[in-house]
């Protein structure tokens, strides 16, 4: 990707793009994904080294800032293969996306969570709100920036010093990504569902747009 079609990427307000039926402006999207057809996939290689990775919205985006998307996707590759069992990775994010509202990565980690072993029961658990250990892990680190003593006890059962630390950082960074997903209006991609998403209207996400 040239400096020129960086520095043109990142001013342009796209509302010739169109999903699930409308313009941009009218579906709320504030940064519109780069054409998959304009993508420098090279960006991409620090995650899916040497193969082209599929057409995404939220990697359209990442394409629009080149230097962001090498430091994030680098972090998010030692997140993806990090010492924590991947179910309990993909719970934890899936409960990050379902307290935050964010339809577009609830989507996507509801399928790689169902690959990774976790149950339609575990995943009404977190749509349901149930008291199970890793959403209470994830909704203290949302309210309060830490765990209980109870909380960090009760994971370290099952998790060692370095899993702990990657679960923490997992939660943080996803919250993160939920809040760049939200506040850029990235649109879900076509071909998943949405995965029965009814976000509840909470007292503290008052600032969510409507729509």
């Amino acid at each position: 990707m040239s400096e020129q079609r960086e520095h043109d990427g990142a001013g342009e307000t796209g509302t010739e793009y169109r999903g699930n039926g409308g313009t941009a402006a009218e579906n709320g999207v504030r940064i519109t994904p780069v054409p998959y057809g304009d993508w420098d996939h090279e960006l991409f290689s620090v995650i899916n080294h040497p193969r082209k990775l599929p057409e995404a919205n939220v990697l359209g985006v990442f394409q629009r800032h080149p230097a962001l998307a090498r430091a994030f996707l680098t972090f998010n590759m030692h997140l993806n293969t990090s010492t924590l069992p991947v179910r309990v990775r993909e719970l934890a994010v899936m409960r990050v996306a379902w307290r935050r509202g964010s339809r577009y990565e609830w989507a996507s980690h509801v399928l790689i969570g169902r690959k990774a072993g976790v149950t339609e029961d575990e995943i009404e658990e977190i749509r349901t709100d149930a008291d199970t250990l890793l959403n209470r892990a994830v909704d203290e680190l949302d309210t309060d920036s830490g765990l209980s003593d109870a909380t960090y006890a009760a994971l370290a059962v099952d998790l060692d010093e370095r899993q702990l630390m990657d679960l923490v950082f997992t939660i943080g960074a996803y919250t993160m990504l939920t809040m760049a997903l939200n506040t850029f209006g990235v649109e879900l991609d076509p071909v998943i569902s949405e995965e029965n998403f009814s976000f509840p209207k909470r007292e503290w996400y008052s600032h969510k747009r409507e729509g």
